[in-house]
């Protein structure tokens, strides 16, 4: 199967855990072909205790994977539409894809600092870079 019939997100899941493992001081070797690392924008998380979700919803089927993130620089990849987050003044419909901590998955913009209520968070592409 070549890179390109390769789904982004197994992509950016990819790349989330060849940087993990070179944090982890791991050795990898790359194969000629291997495509370049996927594009990724500087977030910061300026709440604590975010919770990190496989999908851009707060339904139980999309349950927190058990990371936190919080007043923390992470890697975003896009931002794409879901459920509405409320907390307290700040609310919003976009979600940011992120890695951090070994993980790729779905943060609130609420959480991203920056931006204003019901609007994409700044400097990240979306919504429909999200593939």
């Amino acid at each position: 199967m070549a890179l390109s019939e390769v789904p982004t997100t197994a992509r950016r899941r990819w790349a989330a855990a060849l940087a993990s493992a070179a944090a982890l001081g791991g050795a990898l070797l790359a194969s000629p072909a291997a495509a370049a690392p996927l594009p990724a924008y500087e977030a910061y998380v300026w709440a604590s205790d975010v919770n990190l979700r496989p999908c851009p919803q707060l339904s139980d089927a999309c349950r927190p994977t058990g990371v936190r993130l919080g007043r923390e620089y992470v890697s975003a990849y896009c931002q794409a539409l879901g459920d509405r987050v409320v907390d307290g003044t700040y609310a919003n419909a976009y979600w940011v894809e992120v890695a951090a901590h070994g993980q790729v998955g779905w943060i609130s913009a609420v959480y991203v600092r920056g931006g204003d209520n019901d609007r994409p968070a700044p400097g990240i592409p979306g919504p429909d870079s999200c593939v």
